[in-house]
């Protein structure tokens, strides 16, 4: 009993089916996909579902490599639940760590601001901070007594002479240095 259609149109008047397209996902991706439509998302990208199967396979692989130590580690030859278990546990214990309540962090951060901040001078120019202060290494790209090369509005030049052009355009001093700093990052007279 097979109901009679009239043959779908062709061409430039044709409409797309409206019934869903069926294709083969695989069934990690189903439950992926499953699990986001249970929490609400109904909307997604697809390399979130390929996102998140990576994350669950790494667990997973994880968890079955401590379970196996701690199987050996019994030596038994089978991986049981309890061997699980604890690696899962000792996953959560070590990478998978609590944030400090609101109410620790306002405390760490009122001992810390306990401590006042040093008092800044007055002088003139760019002010640096100190190198117990800085957070990397504190590195000087054009030291003195190595022989430097500047950007100027005419190309590269050498340090040295009179008439070079220091990195700001501005006429160098001729002592090499540029800015009296021996950091080659000031502009030099002018």
């Amino acid at each position: 009993a097979m109901a009679n259609k009239a043959p779908a149109p062709t061409g430039a008047g044709a409409v797309p089916s409206q019934q869903p397209v069926m294709r083969k996902i695989p069934l990690d991706a189903a439950v992926v996909m499953n699990v986001l439509r249970s929490m609400g998302v109904d909307d997604w990208e697809p390399r979130v579902v390929n996102q998140l199967m990576e994350f669950v396979h790494r667990y997973t692989s994880e968890v079955l490599e401590e379970s196996f130590v701690y199987c050996e580690h019994a030596e038994r030859s089978e991986i049981k639940i309890d061997d699980v278990k604890l690696a899962i546990l000792a996953k959560l214990q070590t990478q998978y760590t609590k944030p400090p309540t609101a109410e620790a962090m306002h405390d760490h951060a009122a001992s810390l601001n306990r401590i006042p901040l040093p008092a800044l001078t007055n002088r003139p120019g760019i002010h640096m901070p100190q190198d117990e202060n800085l957070l990397s290494a504190n590195y000087q790209f054009f030291p003195r007594g190595v022989e430097a090369y500047e950007i100027g509005e005419e190309g590269i030049r050498r340090n040295g002479g009179d008439d070079d052009v220091d990195a700001y355009g501005g006429r160098g001093s001729g002592d090499g240095g540029g800015d009296g700093g021996g950091g080659g990052g000031g502009r030099s007279g002018g």
